[in-house]
């Protein structure tokens, strides 16, 4: 062996003995470091667990009631609250129902909720005006265009809130399929003859779009079609009434929302319409019924301010305050948007379920659990728990109640 290849060979070597050497240490760090944060992460978990222990009460469904500490608990926040915020988990008959047991004990002047405020207005009056026969054929025509509302118990919810005479109102985009329900009240209204035929098309055509999807899901819905933006924009060139102008412009940006996907603009659209019904709300008694993602009080967990961080800060400037409950189910299952389509399996490993495991592990049994959470909050700021979980961290910071489900059953469409 010459000189070069023996130097070439041993600084080789050298290389991979240098190399090897650093994986070896590389590994170890990351061996030392996965168990030191699973450490921290038990740690940190057990720790809110024995907090969350002590500030923990449960009451039980007892046949159409709900009863025991925990709901005496939340009934009587609710009456201190000027602002009361449900952040559910969609899609099943135990939030509904509690909700309207929320309000049965207390006499809310507002309901904002996830809807449109033009679909919020026509719901209203369908079920202020339309005889019970006639509000079933309506529901039968219309159903699968009201949203979480085309559920047997999310519809007796409002049936029974605008019984009692609370208004209902919508802050959200048109649900995708709503351009039908809407059009259709449009073209009972409407002076303007070509507008009428416009708004006809819209609904016949979102009807038939929608059949189109439930049959095969690669068809798109009429809303984000080129024909829609074209008839659209022929009803912006038109002369309408004041209230047809901004119906218009909000199919418009909807359509925008859903095809750009800008969560954002939705949450901007959301808050917007909110404040602009303003001085119908202010210093009353308001109930929000919205997904958890839009109901914490601080960051929301999508990582923006939402609606449920500016109904906060309103009721504080006003001196008072706004009382914010999570409420989930920890099993059993939840219903498809889509009559026809399986429920899914609710699994408590998955998703934004997962980081609500330290609360988790506190239910056994059928009772359903309520958790405060201004204690544990109280201990996160002044340094007793390290959270290291930014969604936990967010719950915590955002809700002052978390309600937890044992199992939940999926909603139902109505028989019709």
């Amino acid at each position: 062996m010459n000189s070069i290849t023996f130097f070439t060979t041993k600084f080789f070597e050298t290389i991979n003995r240098l190399i090897f050497q650093t994986m070896k240490k590389i590994i170890v760090l990351l061996i030392f470091t996965t168990l030191f944060y699973a450490k921290l992460t038990f740690a940190q978990d057990s720790l809110i667990t024995t907090l969350a222990k002590k500030n923990q009460t449960s009451f039980a469904k007892d046949a159409n009631q709900l009863k025991g500490l925990g709901w005496d608990k939340i009934i009587k926040k609710a009456k201190e609250s000027s602002n009361v915020l449900i952040g559910e988990d969609h899609f099943t008959n135990e939030i509904p129902f509690f909700v309207s047991k929320i309000a049965e004990q207390i006499k809310f002047d507002n309901f904002f909720c996830e809807i449109d405020p033009f679909t919020a207005y026509i719901f209203e009056q369908k079920i202020k005006t339309l005889s019970a026969e006639a509000l079933k054929k309506y529901t039968a025509d219309y159903g699968n265009t009201f949203s979480f509302y085309a559920f047997e118990s999310e519809f007796d919810l409002l049936k029974q809130l605008i019984k009692g005479k609370t208004n209902i109102r919508g802050t959200d985009q048109i649900l995708l399929v709503a351009d039908r329900l809407i059009c259709n009240e449009l073209m009972q209204s409407t002076k303007n003859k070509r507008a009428k035929e416009i708004y006809q098309i819209i609904r016949d055509q979102s009807k038939a779009h929608f059949s189109a999807f439930l049959k095969d899901q690669k068809n798109p819905f009429y809303l984000l079609t080129e024909d829609f933006e074209k008839k659209i924009n022929e009803l912006a060139t038109l002369k309408l009434s004041t209230q047809e102008n901004k119906i218009v412009k909000a199919l418009k940006l909807t359509a925008k929302i859903y095809k750009s996907q800008d969560h954002h603009l939705r949450i901007q659209l959301m808050k917007n319409q909110l404040m602009a019904d303003y001085d119908s709300w202010a210093n009353k008694k308001n109930l929000y019924k919205y997904g958890a993602n839009h109901a914490a009080k601080g960051e929301s967990l999508l990582e923006i301010y939402d609606i449920g961080n500016l109904v906060n800060n309103v009721a504080d400037s006003q001196f008072a305050n706004s009382l914010h409950i999570m409420i989930v189910g920890m099993s059993g299952f939840q219903a498809s948007p889509f009559q026809g389509f399986p429920a899914s399996k609710i699994d408590e490993n998955e998703g934004s379920l997962k980081t609500l495991k330290p609360f988790f592990k506190l239910v056994d049994g059928k009772e359903w659990q309520c958790f405060d959470m201004v204690p544990i909050r109280k201990a996160v700021e002044s340094g007793k728990i390290k959270i290291t979980d930014i969604k936990l961290l967010r719950i915590i910071q955002g809700f002052d109640l978390l309600v937890i489900i044992p199992e939940v059953t999926a909603s139902q469409f109505p028989k019709l």
